[in-house]
């Protein structure tokens, strides 16, 4: 004995019914909004991290190569003073002297020049 059970139809009723059509339409549209900006949003932020772990990379690189190159101005800087000092040297004329007779064996005029031996070259030559 179930009694039949009707709607009211009258102007509040479907007004109420319109109103919950709209919110339930607002409502997917909203959250279909968000899954959208949300996902942009998410990938976004994956392409700035992987942006800034590719730069932290970079940068590790670039530091070591950095600290290379440094150390190997501060060599060059070192050779590049021995090298001014050896200049310095071969531009005086006592330095020039002194290796053409050491090196070549010149002298000067009325001067005599005996070449010893070595004394490992000697040891070797007196042995029998």
């Amino acid at each position: 004995m179930a009694k039949k059970v009707s709607n009211i139809e009258n102007e509040y009723i479907s007004e109420r019914e319109l109103q919950a059509r709209h919110k339930r339409k607002t409502n997917k549209v909203v959250k279909r909004r968000l899954f959208v900006f949300g996902g942009g949003l998410l990938l976004i932020l994956l392409f700035l991290s992987g942006l800034m772990l590719y730069q932290m990379s970079v940068n590790r690189h670039l530091k070591e190569e950095h600290a290379k190159q440094t150390a190997e101005y501060k060599k060059l800087q070192e050779k590049e003073i021995v090298l001014r000092e050896r200049l310095k040297q071969l531009n005086s004329k006592e330095y020039i002297e002194k290796i053409a007779r050491s090196e070549y064996f010149l002298s000067n005029d009325g001067e005599v020049i005996f070449k010893l031996p070595d004394s490992e070259e000697s040891k070797s030559t007196e042995q029998p």
